[in-house]
């Protein structure tokens, strides 16, 4: 018996391997325990690993090494030098050379983050301005887009007038709609969290994949 396991596992090492991190990690389960601790620092220590291989073939070569040393492209190094800026803030007296990089940095990712916030959240607004009376090319009225549209302006409505905080909700109308918009929400916050509990399923059911069918071959 155990002679046909080490062949099995002489043969298939790396399913051996990963069957065994994913039991250590999943001892979790029970409570935390030194198993569970040493399958986790190796995995963070091959996550480290990887990001450095990642670095030096994804970045330093084709963006450094391929330019500057292959092609001649001497004005890369101009980059590197400003980048390595960021190590001056380990020293106390230069330590203001490393907020030159940092400010750099920081300004393009804010106006990036705002060229992405006008490309996704600018044309929502002007698609929420919707007809609720839907008139095809012929002339025929479409009642499903007019209703789809009309239960989109409720929800929209509804769920901006729970966020109108300029002046107390004496109304009853106001009242009631920020009440169904706050409805609206927790169901829309149900399904989301749904959705994440069904993608933490699905990763389960890959790993009992895994350890019974590629390891233990118990289900074909």
């Amino acid at each position: 018996m155990m002679e046909q396991v080490w062949q099995d596992f002489l043969a298939r090492p790396g399913v051996y391997v990963g069957a065994i991190c994913t039991i250590g990690l999943m001892t979790l389960i029970y409570r935390e325990n030194v198993v569970y601790r040493f399958f986790e620092h190796i995995f963070i220590g091959l996550a480290a690993g990887f990001s450095i291989v990642v670095l030096i073939k994804d970045v330093l070569d084709p963006f450094l090494y391929q330019p500057v040393f292959k092609k001649g492209e001497w004005y890369w190094t101009f980059v590197f030098m400003f980048g390595l800026l960021f190590y001056f803030i380990h020293s106390r007296k230069h330590n203001w050379l490393s907020r030159l990089p940092i400010g750099f940095l920081m300004g393009f990712s804010a106006g990036q983050i705002f060229q992405i916030f006008s490309n996704t959240y600018l044309p929502q607004l002007s698609d929420s301005f919707r007809p609720l009376y839907v008139v095809a090319a012929d002339g025929s009225f479409e009642f499903a887009k007019s209703l789809n549209n009309l239960i989109f302006m409720i929800v929209l409505v509804t769920v901006m007038s729970y966020f109108f905080f300029s002046f107390e909700q004496k109304s009853k109308a106001i009242r009631n709609s920020a009440q169904l918009g706050r409805w609206v929400m927790m169901v829309a916050f149900g399904a989301i969290f749904g959705t994440t509990i069904m993608a933490r399923m699905a990763l389960l059911f890959d790993r009992m994949y895994f350890i019974f069918s590629d390891w233990l071959r118990l289900v074909q």
